[in-house]
């Protein structure tokens, strides 16, 4: 398996860079088993961290391509996810969350609403996609009702 990024810049000092993950993994589903093996015996944590706006002029929220120095605000742990082991994969499930599930960032809470050019524009594709998935899967789908 590769998973590859192209013209990545990441503050790595590789500057624009090809970059390539190689992992030995048996089969086509070698990573799908590997992830599965190590959350059925043991917990996952993550911790959620922000970086908060401090200074509009060096951190605009328009120009996406515009890194945000951490130097100004760096990254502040704001949750921790903790899961506990479980099976990880179902082909059942995956098929009913597939068919049934849409993503979109607007789905939360006004205050936590995203930003910018780029995430306005994502707003009418994800729409978009959801509204041609429906019909096509034959299940509609359901958005939250309250946050």
């Amino acid at each position: 398996m590769t998973i590859v990024w192209d013209g990545v810049t990441d503050g790595s000092g590789l500057g624009e860079a090809d970059l390539s993950l190689r992992h030995r993994l048996a089969g086509p589903n070698g990573l799908r088993e590997a992830v599965s093996a190590f959350f059925a015996a043991q917990e996952g944590v993550w911790e959620l961290r922000a970086q908060l706006l401090t200074d509009r002029a060096a951190m605009p929220v328009e120009d996406a391509s515009t890194p945000w120095p951490e130097e100004l605000s760096p990254y502040r742990p704001v949750a921790r996810i903790t899961v506990a082991p479980q099976e990880s994969w179902s082909d059942e499930t995956m098929r009913r969350l597939d068919e049934g599930l849409a993503f979109s960032p607007w789905q939360g809470l006004a205050a936590h609403r995203p930003l910018g050019s780029v995430m306005r524009a994502r707003r009418a594709v994800y729409s978009r996609s959801a509204g041609f998935r429906a019909p096509h899967n034959g299940c509609p789908i359901h958005e939250p009702t309250r946050a």
